[in-house]
């Protein structure tokens, strides 16, 4: 238990180390449970004896009930707002030209639910998310028509299976709590074709994501996540880059029963812009807008996100 202890706190200095975080607080399927999406499109294959890093900060609010595809008339919600801080990290490393290996850790500095009922208390809760370990392999590599089809397979785990509970030690509400506290696994399948003449890059990312169950016997639902990238220099050093997302996530389980108000189907518009410092590292901004939601029961959604991201490439070639 001591040395958990200790090498969740050292995970998390690391994180908050790298300079960024991310806020974000809700109800309901509102906050992400487990690890936020990051802030990068570096999603494909790396180059043979290259390491990249990329850390980045996301903040996200929510604060509107949506039943179905409509805001709720209901005028007796119990949840004024919610947010979250997320600062998360990921690893890459090129262990041949068509093998990359993936590690991904992140920290919630706060997870806040805010209610309007005196009678509750707001739930806050922080800690280290899910992390991953991933392969992602190169089934269709073409550098002449610069084509890329790769498909990745990895395991989620907890860095704790206790949940997260309050000061007065009573468990926090399940959109407060940092981690699934379960292991599961996920599978993406990258298609990427770059057009070198005209400085662009269009792919289409698809991820699965499967989470067992607690030892509370709850199981978040499966996510289905389908993003869409065009990516396009805008001038010396300067990129554009537009995504849209699909997501679809299941509902929730609990002793084996469906929980009410979890699962929805979210669509996000996401532009973003990346600057190339000194041909080495690549800072990147994005704001998610919300354009589609429609949540199963009552559920508070959000309302927008913001990230930012710093990345680098590391070669750690052999000398000739």
């Amino acid at each position: 238990m001591y040395m958990s202890t200790m090498w969740n706190r050292l995970l998390a200095g690391l994180l908050l180390l790298s300079g960024f975080s991310v806020a974000n607080k809700g109800q309901a399927q509102c906050c992400s449970t487990g690890s936020p999406v990051g802030a990068s499109t570096h999603v494909g294959l790396v180059d043979k004896h290259t390491l990249r890093t990329i850390t980045f900060y996301r903040h996200s609010f929510s604060d509107i009930y949506y039943k179905g595809s409509k805001p709720s008339g209901d005028q007796i919600d119990m949840s004024d707002n919610a947010h979250y801080n997320f600062t998360g990290i990921t690893l890459e490393y090129g262990l041949t030209h068509r093998i990359t290996l993936q590690a991904d850790a992140g920290y919630f500095i706060n997870k806040l639910v805010n209610f309007h009922n005196p009678v509750l208390t707001d739930h806050n809760g922080k800690g280290m998310a899910n992390g991953t370990i991933m392969m992602k392999y190169g089934l269709y590599v073409d550098p002449v028509r610069e084509v890329e089809i790769t498909a990745g397979v990895g395991l989620k785990f907890p860095f704790s299976r206790q949940p997260a509970t309050a000061e007065n030690g009573s468990l926090l509400q399940l959109d407060a709590r940092p981690s699934t506290n379960a292991f599961g696994f996920t599978g993406s399948l990258l298609l990427s074709k770059e057009y070198a003449s005209l400085a662009m890059r269009t792919f289409i990312l698809n991820k699965f994501e499967y989470n067992g169950s607690n030892i509370n016997d709850y199981q978040t639902g499966k996510l289905l996540t389908t993003s869409l990238f065009v990516s396009k220099k805008i001038a010396r050093r300067f990129y554009g880059i537009v995504q849209l997302r699909n997501e679809i996530h299941g509902k929730d389980v609990q002793d084996g029963e469906s929980e009410v108000n979890t699962g929805y189907h979210l669509m996000i518009f996401t532009p973003q812009i990346s600057y190339v410092v000194a041909g080495l590292w690549n800072v990147s901004l994005l704001y998610d807008v919300p354009v589609y939601k429609n949540y199963k029961g009552k559920q508070l959604t959000p309302q927008y996100s913001y990230a930012i991201s710093l990345s680098r490439d590391f070669n750690f070639k052999p000398a000739d």
